[in-house]
């Protein structure tokens, strides 16, 4: 008797273990998905580790692993190698300048399709027109806007009082800055007042473009050709060189950039409205912001930073999981998170009057620095057809070749402009 109860006792046992494994729900806990982002830890990384633990607590079947890449334009070429593989990502932040290049190239699976197989119509429905048509291409969502930015100036308040100037009042135009520039230097034992973090993303060299009246890209007879050989395009860059060439400015890419500002190295930074929580939480100093300056009569206008979250997964599984976890990331709670931390702009209304970030923003005078030019953003130049990369990268060897000296920026322009007008010829634009 004793044998035959164990004998039952191993069936159940191991019917039990046999509908474990094939339950849904077991299956559902085996579900892994990786979310590549350009947020390490200098960067908003601890904000990510803890956006995913809040969402794994929430949904116990879903893994999320965190792929942290070191750049945009390296996120997006990383990308096509592990799309090639067969094995996507499932949720990947796609820089804006890249949103051209991924509607024409890569094949991502739009917000439309995922509402219709999976939900959510009410979450999108959140989202203003405005910042859903800025990841609208042709009659499709690509993806969903996150991340929202602008550049400010970022400056050492205790610096301004040691050179006899008011830190309430900074400087709003460049003709203001490179008046007070020699006096904040001198005064701070010579070194750079200026800080230009910069990348192959081209972002602040398009502030300084079209800021100056130049722009990026223009509209001729239904086709984009490239507006850097403009004389205002070679201004903007050119006030940009003319400051690092006298050595009044650092010449820094983003990973050096940053921390020479907090370490006190420069007087002025100009970043980024989301680098404001690291800053803030690192510098030793008075940290203060003020918008980004105008140059003489041209009205400011500075690109619209930052990303979208746009799902690869084709496994229905993952599918299903991805298109969850960036519902979390968007959801008025994940943002409010995400913009406190990190110093975004919210994307909805919704977000602003959540109590957590309403209590944040009334005591945070930087970001409402950042908030305050949401009127002065334009959308970041996204270089149209299969060679948009390449266009990009023209573009920054100009911008590298004016600020070493190696040419005047008229010539760096002009030169970058013939290559880029070669690499996008024949993409339609409408006026």
């Amino acid at each position: 008797m004793r044998k035959a109860l164990s004998v039952v006792w191993l069936v159940v046992v191991a019917l039990l273990v046999s509908l474990s494994v094939f339950s849904p729900t077991a299956a559902q806990r085996t579900v892994t998905i990786e979310y590549w982002n350009i947020n390490n830890q200098g960067f908003g990384g601890a904000i990510v580790d803890h956006l995913i633990e809040l969402f794994e607590a929430d949904n116990p079947g879903i893994n999320v692993e965190p792929r942290v890449q070191e750049s945009y334009p390296g996120l997006v070429q990383n990308l096509e190698l592990q799309l090639a593989s067969g094995n996507p990502p499932a949720v990947v932040q796609i820089g804006w300048p890249y949103l051209d290049y991924i509607y024409n190239n890569l094949p991502y699976i739009p917000v439309g399709e995922l509402v219709e197989r999976w939900g959510g119509a009410e979450h999108v429905a959140q989202f203003p027109e405005n910042i859903l048509a800025m990841t609208r291409m042709g009659d499709e969502l690509v993806g969903l806007a996150y991340s929202l930015s602008n550049p400010v100036v970022y400056y050492n308040a205790d610096m301004f009082v040691k050179a006899g100037l008011d830190p309430d009042n900074p400087p709003t135009t460049w003709e203001g800055w490179l008046e007070i520039a020699p006096q904040l230097s001198e005064a701070n034992g010579g070194i750079p007042v200026f800080n230009f973090g910069y990348g192959s993303d081209n972002w602040i060299l398009q502030a300084f473009v079209e800021s100056n009246g130049g722009r990026m890209l223009v509209c001729e007879d239904g086709e984009y050709r490239s507006g850097l050989d403009s004389p205002e395009a070679a201004a903007g860059l050119q006030a940009w060189a003319d400051v690092v060439l006298s050595k009044q400015s650092l010449n820094a890419h983003y990973n050096e950039a940053t921390p020479a500002f907090i370490a006190g190295e420069t007087v002025t930074y100009t970043y980024s409205i989301a680098g404001r929580g690291n800053i803030q939480s690192q510098a030793s100093f008075d940290v203060r912001a003020t918008t980004f300056p105008q140059f003489g009569d041209h009205p400011v206008r500075v690109p619209s930073g930052g990303n979208l979250l746009v799902v690869f997964a084709t496994d229905p599984a993952q599918q299903e999981a991805a298109w969850k976890f960036v519902q979390h990331l968007t959801s008025v709670a994940g943002l409010s998170e995400w913009t406190r931390g990190m110093g975004y702009i919210p994307l909805y209304e919704a977000v602003l009057s959540e109590p957590a970030y309403a209590e944040f923003i009334a005591q945070n005078p930087i970001q409402q620095v950042g908030n305050s030019q949401r009127e002065r953003m334009v959308r970041w130049t996204s270089f149209p057809g299969p060679n948009g990369l390449a266009a990009g990268e023209a573009a920054f060897r100009a911008t590298q070749a004016a600020l070493s000296g190696e040419m005047s920026a008229a010539e760096a322009l002009a030169q970058a402009a013939r290559e880029i007008d070669q690499l996008i010829a024949g993409q339609p634009c409408t006026e």
